[in-house]
């Protein structure tokens, strides 16, 4: 039976693990977070949840459709599509897709090499996992380039024609509404678009209670990549003044920085693959169509994989 070790645990790794998996493969992924789905994230505070990764799920795709069809829909006035988010938070997805994987949590991979016709990856604390087939890496183009440093490969190209943007988000939960929508687009302003939380499928809080996604533009949040969080937040807090009027009262906010948010130069296909040492590509950048696109990259390359094994 083929071993496969797939970097990286996100929407693109768990689906592409799924499909191997469901094949009859021994499939085993690895992830530095202590959770699964990447950008697919909940943050949690006391009873308030917040989808500041991925505000929801859209896309026409049957098998992609079919799978978020299955969770409520959230109305906007700027729908793309139907769009769809399980009730408890959108990492919910990845948690359902990850349930009967394999993965090895808070494991930072931090090199790979071939010991024969096999691979070996070695995580952060010096722990070895052997005798691979094949390693697929679905981590951010810079972050997959380290792990190539000391390999011969084209797919070293691919990755350097992509370019990734970063992406500031606030969680903010106000006594007050702030817009009576579930969604918000400011008109010159760094904020691009504001989620009511609220109104998301089976959210509902007590009288009293707005919670709120703030995200920024990428060329904003480039532009402050590297400041402080209380930078950030008394940015987005002033902002919301200008916007709203008054500076508003707040029961709880929150900063985060997703450093690969927006992908600016896609690879322009779904994957790329090295047949020649047994190593892959894939991920939402490859695309550049969001949590859809990641999706289809992981379903494409695990289909090439299970043709390369059959006729291998």
């Amino acid at each position: 039976m083929e071993r496969i070790a797939i970097i990286g645990a996100g929407l693109c790794g768990l689906r592409c693990a799924e499909v191997l998996q469901n094949a009859g493969l021994e499939v085993q992924l690895f992830d530095k977070s202590r959770g699964v789905g990447g950008r697919l994230a909940t943050r949690r505070h006391q009873h308030w949840r917040f989808d500041h990764g991925c505000p929801s799920l859209h896309g026409d795709q049957d098998e992609w459709q079919q799978l978020i069809g299955g969770y409520p829909r959230w109305d906007t006035a700027r729908a793309k599509g139907t769009q769809h988010l399980p009730s408890l938070g959108i990492n919910q997805l990845a948690k359902d897709l990850g349930a009967a994987l394999r993965v090895q949590r808070d494991c930072l991979i931090e090199s790979i090499e071939q010991t024969g016709d096999d691979w070996l990856v070695r995580d952060q604390h010096g722990a070895e996992f052997d005798s691979f087939n094949h390693v697929v890496m679905t981590l951010p183009p810079l972050q997959a380039l380290t792990l190539l440093a000391r390999l011969t490969t084209p797919l070293r190209s691919h990755l350097q024609a992509v370019s990734m943007a970063p992406s500031w988000v606030m969680m903010w939960v106000a006594p007050t509404q702030l817009f009576d929508a579930a969604e918000h687009y400011p008109e010159q302003s760094f904020i691009q678009r504001i989620s009511a939380e609220h109104s998301k499928p089976d959210r509902g809080l007590p009288d009293g209670e707005y919670a709120y996604v703030l995200e920024a533009s990428a060329a904003w949040s480039s532009h402050h990549e590297e400041a402080d969080k209380d930078t950030i937040e008394e940015a987005f807090t002033k902002e919301l003044s200008r916007l709203f009027g008054n500076k508003p009262a707040r029961l709880h906010s929150a900063v985060h920085r997703w450093r690969y948010a927006h992908t600016r130069t896609p690879m322009g296909k779904p994957f790329a693959l090295d047949p020649t040492i047994g190593l892959s590509i894939a991920g939402d950048w490859c695309l550049g169509q969001g949590a859809g696109g990641a999706y289809r990259s992981g379903t494409a390359l695990a289909h090439q994989l299970l043709e390369d094994s059959a006729t291998g």
